[in-house]
């Protein structure tokens, strides 16, 4: 259950304080009264006021925080599950830096909340607008900063952190913000890092230095989780964690503190943090008692402005598997088209069982994805469960390389392409379908096409649908749609 946007923008330290003044103050309403009489009434009971507390919890979890401050004020029933621990354990905090006059500061909404329920948080995720100066950047590292700071001293059970898209890169945050933010964020990591089992520091954009001390702090953390032998941190993603032009794999030290990551199961990072020595420490970090490895699933994105061209042996690839029989790689792959560069990043030995290729938007004549889809992607044949394709091929036609790609990936359950294709394609695909000579469950397609009316290729779409209207709704989720690409 999700909880509803945009939860704590209202509430205030004074309100909180007041409102349980009040209920001290005034004692119970009538519905208390009549909750706690020693005189049991004959009639049955119905109403707001003895519905369980099961049933009032569920209610309250989508009350917005005003609401539920006003509905403390209603009897002390509700005054009691309203401070239940269910209630507060996920919050989602939007710093945007911005000074408004008719709703309260966000660092006061936050610290706010950190007092009150910081003790039952246990899923923190804080999102960060885009910085428009460097005021509004030391706004945020200050909010950060105090917010962090009142949680700490809740002695809370921080289960999951998510802080994504600070961007510390960008030209707004000056050296002296930068710097106070990474020391915030190191200390509490290195404090509180222990009770932490998932972290996301997704588009952080750190300098080197400053990235591997906010994981120093973090594996230093986890060593005593480790000695104690309780479950560390799981889920780690690193996407963007470190600044662009980065080439992280050169760095010895970042393989050096991964392999203190011990018990990972998701990692995600960088295609230009792999390197040869991250993989064995992976190997060695990921093992447990029972002999197989804990990590299931390593997620790597690689950019075409990215550091990309290092060499990585396909022996590295094999000892990871060994040593983590249920890993499942999963590469996505942008702007990267070139057959040399493509067969330097995706080698046959990668137990690989989700790849996405994509060309943007952007068309240059002498990219061709061809080799790619014969040469390459037939490695993973038996492999591969997950295909997205999303090229700009107006040059070149790839439907016959899709359909044999299909079929000789006999595990392949999703795929999705986004270019240039004839409508044929996809009554070729659907018939391979209902032949059952591949194993498709979602088929998801967008054709391109070079005219501004798509009428006729929208029919064509309908005739396709409705020869194969019974496959798709009893055994496919399927979408198709023409698309205008000028």
């Amino acid at each position: 259950m999700n909880h509803p946007e945009d939860p704590v923008e209202q509430i205030s330290d004074e309100e909180i304080e007041e409102e349980e003044a009040k209920v001290e103050k005034e004692g119970m309403t009538e519905v208390d009264e009549e909750e706690y009489d020693d005189e049991e009434d004959d009639q049955p009971r119905c109403g707001w006021g003895y519905l369980p507390d099961v049933c009032l919890r569920q209610v309250f979890w989508w009350l917005r925080d005003r609401d539920r401050v006003r509905a403390m004020l209603v009897c002390r029933h509700w005054h009691h599950v309203m401070h239940s621990p269910s209630l507060w354990r996920v919050r989602t905090f939007n710093f945007s830096g911005r000074i408004s006059r008719t709703r309260r500061s966000e660092l006061e909404t936050a610290v706010c909340y950190a007092k009150a329920y910081g003790n039952y948080l246990e899923d923190l995720e804080i999102r960060f607008s885009h910085p428009l100066n460097s005021l509004v950047s030391r706004r945020f590292q200050q909010t950060l900063r105090t917010f962090l700071a009142a949680l700490r001293k809740t002695g809370g059970r921080l289960r999951s952190l998510t802080i994504n898209h600070m961007e510390l890169d960008r030209a707004v945050w000056c050296r002296s913000v930068r710097n106070g933010l990474v020391r915030s964020l190191t200390f509490y990591l290195r404090r509180e890092g222990s009770r932490l089992g998932q972290l996301s520091l997704r588009g952080a954009r750190l300098n080197l230095p400053q990235g591997l001390e906010v994981l120093e702090a973090v594996a230093a953390a986890q060593q005593h989780v480790h000695l104690c032998r309780r479950p560390g941190i799981i889920s780690l993603n690193l996407e963007d964690f470190f600044s662009q032009p980065l080439a992280v794999y050169g760095s010895p030290g970042f393989a050096h503190v991964m392999n203190r990551f011990r018990g990972l199961s998701t990692l995600t990072l960088n295609y230009s943090c792999v390197s040869d020595e991250l993989l064995a420490a992976l190997s060695v970090a990921c093992q447990n008692l029972r002999g197989g490895g804990s990590l299931r699933a390593l997620i790597v994105r690689c950019h075409v402005h990215e550091p990309h061209l290092q060499m990585i042996s396909g022996d590295s690839w094999v000892h990871l598997a060994r040593h983590c029989p249920d890993l499942r790689v999963q590469i996505t792959v942008e702007r990267i088209l070139s057959l040399n560069n493509l067969s330097q990043i995706l080698l046959k030995e990668i137990p690989l069982r989700s790849l996405s290729l994509t060309s943007c938007y952007f068309s240059e004549q002498d990219w061709s994805v061809k080799p790619a889809l014969s040469s390459i992607l037939p490695w993973y044949g038996h492999c591969l469960q997950k295909l997205t394709l999303d090229l700009n091929n107006s040059h070149e036609s790839v439907d016959e390389e899709i359909l044999d790609l299909v079929q000789l990936c006999p595990r392949l359950v999703y795929l999705k392409v986004w270019a240039f294709l004839h409508i044929s394609f996809l009554d070729f695909l659907l018939q391979k379908r209902l032949d059952k000579k591949c194993c498709l469950r979602t088929i998801k397609v967008r054709i391109y096409t070079n005219k501004y009316e798509t009428h006729d290729e929208d029919e064509q779409l309908e005739e396709v649908y409705s020869r194969y209207r019974q496959l798709i709704l009893s055994e496919l989720n399927y979408f198709a749609v023409s698309y205008p690409m000028l």
